[in-house]
């Protein structure tokens, strides 16, 4: 089943993620990017016109930045009204999220239950910048 993808951020956050994904993986020409803002132009359009181009026999995920931002809500808003059930809205999005979902488009169908285990393993983390201590003899 073919897959598009579509990243939509405030500022140019999604044309970042577009670059990294063709440094990392040779991928970013599979992401159509929406960079919010830069002008006075409205992106409605961009965003409904992705949404139109998902057939059904295809499915579709967007990418937003911040979730109940206004980029992540004309984006619900648009998906809604187009009563499409293929396509997926994973917000807060990083890099790894991403790339995962990218990476597996081409053998996997998605599921919300597949999404959300990409996600659970795409998690932001903290790491630790302290050596171990060593164990004390005494």
């Amino acid at each position: 089943m073919k897959k598009k993808f579509l990243v939509a951020t405030h500022g140019r956050l999604a044309s970042g993620f577009q670059n990294s994904l063709t440094i990392l993986a040779d991928k970013g020409a599979e992401l159509e990017v929406i960079d919010a803002y830069l002008t006075a132009d409205d992106f409605t359009p961009a965003v409904t016109a992705f949404i139109e181009s998902v057939g059904e026999e295809e499915q579709g995920v967007i990418f937003t930045d911040l979730f109940g931002g206004s980029v992540n809500q004309k984006v619900v808003s648009e998906t809604l009204m187009s009563k499409k059930d293929q396509i997926f809205i994973v917000s807060n999005s990083n890099l790894a999220i991403i790339l995962t979902l990218v990476l597996s488009a081409e053998n996997e169908i998605f599921t919300q239950e597949s999404i959300n285990e990409a996600i659970n393993e795409s998690q932001v983390c903290l790491v630790s910048t302290k050596l171990p201590e060593e164990e004390s003899f005494f």
